[in-house]
């Protein structure tokens, strides 16, 4: 009973005020506040319907939760702003900050109230826009404030705003695009190992689950964003088994669901192509990589092509944060963009005039300076290529309100009222001349409005990595369309307006520079790219294995996650080495004789392609072994080695003074002259050992002869005796030394 009377009570004082409560709650604050308010806030606004007021007679419901220590007393005082619209969207952010706006004629309605037992309290109220003061079309302040009734402490505020736009209303349509991305951070290293098996979890209760369902629930008038190196882990994911850093396993089958899903919820969608990986194009610029950003446009198209069976220009960039300097837009026109998608503060206005003090006075006051109009979302960017590039410029208050924090109770409908409120002021404002004077409409349907120009508008999330609320960005779009003074329009169809608004050059300052990818960590991807560059150059086709591991090695979602960055790269190193080890050069010891002769020299080729190659040769011990080649360097042409076989080379040599062991470096070159590898120490045992060998062989024939003459000598100096028929022919040596010999006598 006791809760059901201090409803009626409150209920009562609502519905008997005549203008007290009418408005929405601010969704997402100006920039650099929290999007919404936290869970714990006490005063909850969950209903304003309908978004944009079209009948003055139509009634408007605003609904609430009020929570508190139960049985405590509170007041919720309800303040708008009679017959006064807001200017500009200047005076839009002021008031949502507190920071400038007001107006004398607010009013105020003020309930208080107990809690019930449960600390809880609903409100609900209808009013009309006449019983609100609201003469004309515009966009008023309301405001619900809650405060402690016995201290005066405030407890929660919303601030928000109520459109409203009569029907048969003639205001300038403003045409609305919206871009979004499906973008991720890599997951695969080289293109066979995955670091992690977080694309899984994501891909079926998480991140890239909302953006499924948000492509799914969306209409044909949001332009999206395809990073191709996500859709290239996903499909891999589903293909077949997988290593996940040394541990196999099974092909997952709800990534091939959710790509079949994304195909589907994209057909007859605008689609585009980030660059490949969605890198950091201004680092790579900055850091002498110019190579490796034209390469992630051109893969990035093809491959989205491929994976998406329709053909994806990637002839739009989007950069990290939605800025860019001069030299980074150069080398993307290079690589054949024609548009590049920023923030609009990083090509902002500039200005054409200022309050002096000295306009005309009005009531004693100077005449306050011209309210500055939102310049169109397009501009023309010059470039040293032939053609200019097209500058897309999202607005920053839109951009925080799509892409805000929707965890809040009723953040979603209030973020809706702020974007459909900050579109209508777009709306209202009129450009009259080129000097930026602006006036607003009035409500009057006729003149210049009518004749104002149609600006366009560009909505976009702050990150690449959004987490998106499905619902909440399907009503907003569809709030959008619904919207009479704005027209959904796909991003690639904007070109600049001939009576564009003057603006300075892009803003590029140190705190983006310093948000970039680190000059050292991107000195080790340009050390991998040359190595990478290696690898396929030795082969016949050129087959360039780690093209894609090193792009994905420059993704701008490295940005603030270097530890996770360098591991990524020392598994693509790893994946390099290992690669290059499969042509190696056997370095067992070798062995030469004499002064001069040949060290064979084998290398192996164990790849499974054939590769053409270069062997340098030199001496890395001079003072006993030297190369006999000109300047000391034997070079081989290029040489094919066929897969899995090896090829001998015999390279000249000379040995010098007492010869010992000495070393060769072996190193192979690419048919560019790239190092291929790290270069090869062979031992050579160069002694000279034929010089020594010629004396001994030389020391024994002169033996042998000696031999061979003293033994003739010694025959000559025998003295040969006759037979006597005994059949001695010599008597014994004593007999015959000196012994005389015995006279034949004669018979007469």
């Amino acid at each position: 009973m006791i809760r059901k009377a201090a409803l009626l009570t409150l209920l009562t004082a609502l519905l008997a005020s005549p203008a007290g409560m009418a408005g929405t709650a601010v969704a997402a604050p100006p920039p650099g506040r929290v999007a919404a308010a936290a869970p714990a806030d006490p005063l909850s606004v969950s209903e304003i319907t309908p978004e944009v007021v079209r009948v003055a007679t139509s009634p408007i419901t605003v609904a609430g939760t009020v929570s508190g220590t139960p049985g405590s007393f509170v007041r919720v005082a309800v303040r708008y702003s009679r017959g006064r619209p807001f200017a500009s969207r200047a005076e839009m952010a002021a008031y949502l900050s507190e920071q400038g706006y007001g107006t004398t004629n607010w009013s105020t309605r003020i309930q208080a109230t107990p809690l019930d037992q449960s600390g809880k309290l609903p409100f609900r109220f209808t009013v009309t826009p006449a019983e609100l003061g609201m003469p004309r079309p515009g966009v008023y302040p309301f405001e619900i404030e809650l405060t402690d009734a016995g201290t005066g402490q405030r407890l929660g505020v919303e601030r928000t705003f109520l459109t409203y736009v009569p029907k048969g209303e003639q205001i300038p349509k403003v045409k609305l695009a919206v871009a979004l991305p499906i973008v991720d951070r890599p997951h695969r290293a080289d293109d066979a190992t995955f670091m992690d098996d977080d694309l899984s979890a994501s891909l079926t209760s998480g991140r890239l689950a909302s953006l499924l369902q948000t492509a799914q629930d969306t209409g044909d008038g949001v332009t999206w964003f395809v990073d191709p190196a996500l859709l290239d882990d996903v499909r891999v994911l589903s293909s077949g088994p997988r290593n996940v850093r040394g541990t196999r396993k099974d092909a997952d089958p709800a990534a091939g669901q959710w790509l079949n899903g994304l195909r589907s919820a994209l057909t007859d969608k605008t689609v585009l192509a980030t660059p490949y990986a969605d890198p950091d194009m201004a680092a790579l610029v900055h850091h002498g990589l110019d190579k490796q950003a034209a390469a992630s446009v051109q893969r990035g198209a093809a491959l989205a092509s491929e994976l998406l069976g329709r053909e994806i220009h990637g002839t739009t960039a989007w950069p990290a944060n939605g800025k860019i300097d001069r030299d980074a837009v150069d080398e993307l026109a290079m690589s054949g963009v024609t548009s590049v998608l920023l923030s609009g503060d990083a090509l902002p206005p500039r200005a054409t005039g200022q309050n002096t003090g000295q306009e005309a006075p009005q009531n004693g006051q100077p005449v306050p300076p011209p309210a500055q109009t939102t310049p169109d979302g397009a501009a023309t960017l010059d470039t040293v290529a032939d053609n200019p590039l097209t500058a897309l410029l999202a607005d920053p208050t839109l951009s925080e309100v799509l892409g805000g924090n929707m965890s809040a109770p009723g953040a979603a409908m209030l973020a809706r009222q702020r974007f459909l409120a900050e579109t209508a002021m777009i709306a209202f404002e009129q450009q009259t001349g080129p000097s930026g004077q602006t006036g607003q409409t009035g409500g009057t349907g006729q003149g210049d409005t009518a004749k104002a120009a149609t600006r366009t508008v560009i909505a976009t999330p702050e990150s690449h990595l959004w987490t998106p609320d499905p619902a909440f960005v399907s009503s907003l779009l569809q709030a959008a369309s619904s919207a009479p003074w704005l027209r959904m329009t796909s991003l690639d169809s904007i070109k600049p307006g001939r009576a564009g608004v003057p603006r300075a050059d892009l803003t590029y300052t140190e705190r983006d520079r310093q948000a970039e990818l680190s000059r050292s960590y991107l000195a080790t991807v340009r050390k991998l790219e040359r190595k990478a560059d290696a690898v396929a150059t030795v082969t016949e086709e050129h087959t360039d294995v780690f093209h894609t591991a090193i792009l994905r090695l420059s993704s701008a979602s490295w940005r603030g996650d270097g530890k996770r960055a360098l591991s990524f790269a020392g598994q693509v190193q790893k994946a390099i080495d290992e690669r290059i080890d499969d042509v190696s050069v056997l370095d067992t010891p070798r062995a030469v004789a004499g002064s001069n002769g040949q060290v064979p020299v084998s290398v192996a080729n164990n790849l499974d392609k054939d590769i053409q190659i270069k062997i340098r040769v030199t001496s890395a011990s001079k003072s006993r072994l030297a190369i006999d080649a000109p300047a000391g360097v034997y070079l081989t042409p290029t040489t094919r080695i066929l897969a899995g076989r090896s090829q001998l080379v015999n390279v000249p040599v000379i040995v010098r003074n007492e010869g010992g062991d000495a070393s060769i470096a072996v190193q192979l070159l690419t048919d560019g002259d790239e190092k291929y590898g790290s270069a090869v120490r062979v031992v050579v045992r160069a002694t000279g050992y034929t010089g020594i060998a010629l004396v001994i062989v030389g020391a024994a024939v002169v033996i042998m002869l000696a031999a061979v003459v003293m033994r003739v000598l010694r025959r000559r100096s025998r003295k040969v005796f006759p037979f006597d028929g005994s059949g001695d022919e010599e008597g014994p040596p004593g007999d015959r030394q000196g012994a005389v010999p015995a006279e034949r006598t004669q018979s007469p």
